[in-house]
């Protein structure tokens, strides 16, 4: 199973089902949260691809995968020449997704399901690569579940109380432990969640900009309006025309 990789890196948007049999790939792949979790095994080694970690396939390596619900990831091929300088990365099935990752993810909020351009690909791949490799070797898992919690309730008036005690730490510690693994604050992280859930429901359905802002805990409308010029340099309106 799988395709003559074509380029130096190709991009895609995919959704996964219930199962799918082990198999493998001539080039490296790496798989990226966008939406929902997808559980994989990959030479063995279980794990899986959700808010805070990404999954690498090295070539040869038999992986297998299933995903329930409604799910999004950004997958990357990715040929020998390209990734030859961040072959440490293969030593590392299940990587965390840190700050930097995510800006590069963010980047990408809004595309359609499908193949992503060449150009697209040729520029954000290497930066893809060298955000990953910058990333510490193990996540505590403590950490990934609070990273999980600002995921799934980023609409909710989360505090770093409530995510210390999902981490079972002191705030103190889960706030720097926190930044330390994840290369944001627990507040920054919140934030950026919420924006990337407007931009998704700005991209994907017909809601109003107001009803999206109360859905991602912007608060209203000027809320996020204001988050978005900030961050991204346009209005929501003009994400959304920008996607149609």
């Amino acid at each position: 199973m799988g395709h003559d990789l074509a380029a130096p890196a190709e991009l895609s948007f995919r959704r996964y089902g219930e199962d799918a049999p082990p198999h493998a790939h001539d080039f490296d792949q790496i798989v990226l949260p966008r939406r929902g979790v997808l559980e994989m095994e990959i030479d063995g080694k279980g794990g899986r691809v959700d808010s805070g970690r990404a999954a690498v396939a090295p070539p040869g390596t038999r992986h297998a995968f299933a995903a329930c619900g409604e799910n999004l990831f950004v997958v990357a091929d990715i040929g020998g020449a390209l990734m030859k300088p961040f072959e440490a990365l293969r030593e590392r099935p299940f990587v965390p997704v840190t700050g930097a990752v995510r800006g590069l993810l963010e980047y990408l909020a809004g595309e359609r399901p499908g193949a992503i351009e060449a150009g697209v690909a040729a520029l954000w791949t290497p930066l893809l690569l060298r955000g990953l490799s910058a990333a510490p070797i193990n996540v505590d898992p403590r950490l990934a579940r609070a990273a999980v919690m600002i995921e799934a309730r980023c609409h909710q008036p989360l505090t770093v109380r409530d995510l210390a005690a999902e981490a079972g730490m002191s705030q103190s510690r889960f706030f720097t432990r926190f930044a330390d693994a994840y290369g944001t604050t627990p507040h920054g992280a919140l934030s950026d969640a919420r924006l990337r859930a407007a931009q998704r429901l700005l991209s994907d359905t017909s809601l109003s900009i107001a009803e999206i802002a109360v859905r991602t805990g912007h608060g209203d409308q000027s809320g996020l309006t204001k988050r978005m010029k900030a961050s991204l340099g346009v209005t929501p309106g003009a994400w959304r025309k920008g996607r149609v």
